[in-house]
């Protein structure tokens, strides 16, 4: 993962009432973290019994964004839906990874692509399933279980990724953190860029092989039939203008997710290449199985 620009964290407690609530417990190791270790941390507390308490709480944080300069990681306590497709709210109603992924995106963008979320959710990991890769990023990060987890492991995991990231800075070393206190494979973290090369390369392997480029000329070549085109380009033509076209799609869709046009930053922080993709993904198909 690429190191964060971060000066805050922002705890979202969607724990309903009456069970045991981790996110202010959180909240004040947070706070006890930040004092003895003399680490200048903004730490936010937003309470989500409703949707619109999620809506004004983002609103609230994307204004101190603007103009207060705070550069936040999202944290969210609360139980994972059963389908996997987003979380409860305390009060009950479900948020869909769809629904929150609108309302943060603005926050990750007012960053410039500095917006780490994590989901401390059964099935937090899922989020990564509303992420698109022709859309602007939606996070920075992704950090949450991939199966159902027990209050008490989100608990100590989470302080120990926390006083891990306190005392070293590093993500990376939050993250190892976590894992020594859950089952392997328990917990899964992505990055932007990450995330932007796998989507890429699993393309690759299942849209771009001799036999899907071939149907993919063959429908091209039907369409401009139908639009009574006086010469008909071959299959083997439409086939080279497919490939020749592809790294100018990527740059696209690369630009788009990175935010290059619009932001100062990210380009350099993020010089994602079609080549290296290409490397990337050549790696990945020679991989011994």
């Amino acid at each position: 993962m690429h190191k964060n620009i971060v000066n805050g964290i922002v705890i979202l407690d969607a724990i309903p009432a009456g069970d045991m609530n981790t996110a202010r417990r959180l909240k004040e190791d947070l706070l006890d973290f930040s004092y003895t270790l003399d680490k200048t941390l903004e730490i936010r507390y937003i309470r989500i019994d409703t949707f619109l308490d999620l809506e004004n709480g983002i609103s609230s944080i994307l204004k101190e964004i603007k103009a207060e300069g705070l550069i936040p990681w999202l944290h969210l306590e609360g139980h994972g839906t059963d389908d996997e497709n987003g979380f409860l709210l305390a009060g009950g109603d479900n948020c869909s990874w769809s629904q929150l992924k609108e309302l943060i995106t603005p926050l990750n963008i007012n960053t410039e692509l500095n917006t780490l979320l994590i989901l401390a959710t059964c099935f937090g990991g899922t989020f990564a399933k509303a992420i698109s890769t022709t859309d602007v990023a939606p996070v920075s990060g992704l950090v949450g279980p991939k199966y159902e987890v027990k209050t008490g492991e989100v608990e100590q995991g989470f302080i120990a990724f926390y006083k891990a990231f306190f005392n070293s800075s590093s993500l990376k070393e939050a993250f190892i953190a976590l894992q020594s206190t859950a089952p392997k494979g328990l917990y899964y973290r992505t990055s932007a860029e990450h995330f932007f090369y796998e989507v890429w390369c699993s393309y690759k392997v299942t849209q771009c092989t001799k036999k899907e480029i071939h149907n993919r000329a063959k429908r091209m070549r039907k369409e401009a039939r139908s639009q009574n085109i006086a010469k008909l380009p071959s299959i083997g033509h439409l086939k080279r203008i497919i490939k020749k076209q592809e790294p100018v799609f990527f740059n696209k869709y690369r630009d788009t997710y990175f935010m290059y046009d619009t932001s100062s930053t990210t380009r350099e922080r993020y010089p994602v290449t079609y080549k290296k993709a290409e490397s990337k993904c050549k790696a990945l198909t020679n991989r011994p199985t």
